[in-house]
């Protein structure tokens, strides 16, 4: 029997290596039919984007060393052409950063960020501005890291700090009171971490907002979260925890280090 679950797992592992080298080829060999260096050789914006998306489908799948090599490769080849380095670098912080993915605070986004930064090819002061901004944050709120400090309020106006929720595996939500997809997400997130403590920071937090939000969800849902607000309203946050994108949900464990971090 422990023979058999050996050989079981001898399997699993070399299909997962011949998986991994499948994709690392089919990552060298992906760009052969299209010049990345432009755009002329999509049909339209739209073709070049779903090449794009699966691109960095493919990047994700590789080992670090890899992807970031490949990456450099297609960098430094589209640099030849301003315009199409602008196109491709405009796609890369949606496609790693802005989606509900593990990969926004990753090595490979930071990379990328390295990257970009060190070229200063793009003609865009606010870009490259945002794009720095952005790399500071990556130095904080990563995976195997605490949060960052902030002060809070909770319901009833009693301050403490969040490292005070220290103890039990939480996730924290930061939202938005007056946005749609954050008050679903309430609501969705009770099913998805139900062996989590559940925490909702409002970043234009007031009392009033709080009771806005009570207004317009169920009382089973309200009863799974504690919330609690930031009294120095969103640019707070979005300096240590880079809300510009809500919902952002934040998983610690009970030792407070954190898990993931996703939008």
């Amino acid at each position: 029997m422990k023979y058999n679950i050996w050989l079981v797992w001898v399997a699993a592992a070399l299909a997962a290596g011949c998986s991994c080298a499948g994709t690392a080829q089919e990552l060298s060999t992906y760009w052969e039919d299209h010049d990345f260096t432009s755009l002329d050789g999509f049909d339209d914006i739209d073709a070049a984007e779903d090449k794009f998306d699966g691109y960095i489908a493919l990047l994700t799948k590789v080992p670090h060393e890899t992807a970031v090599a490949e990456m450099t490769e297609f960098m430094d080849s589209a640099s030849q052409n301003v315009v199409a380095y602008m196109v491709w670098s405009g796609w890369f912080e949606p496609f790693l950063h802005a989606l509900q993915s593990p990969y926004r605070n990753d090595d490979l986004f930071v990379a990328w960020l390295d990257k970009v930064l060190a070229d200063n090819i793009i003609d865009d002061g606010y870009m490259m501005e945002h794009l720095a901004s952005l790399r500071q944050m990556m130095t904080v709120n990563r995976e195997g890291m605490q949060p960052q400090e902030v002060m809070l309020k909770n319901e009833d106006g009693v301050e403490f700090q969040l490292s005070d929720l220290k103890g039990e595996s939480t996730l924290l939500l930061f939202v938005d009171a007056d946005c749609p997809s954050c008050l679903q997400a309430l609501s969705d997130n009770v099913g998805e971490h139900k062996d989590r403590r559940l925490v909702a920071v409002l970043v234009n937090g007031s009392q009033y907002h709080m009771s806005n939000i009570r207004k317009q969800l169920s009382e089973e849902v309200l009863a799974q979260w504690t919330f609690a607000y930031c009294p120095q309203g969103r640019l707070e946050t979005e300096g240590l925890y880079d809300t510009s994108l809500m919902p952002f949900r934040m998983l610690v464990t009970h030792e407070w280090i954190i898990e993931k971090t996703y939008f």
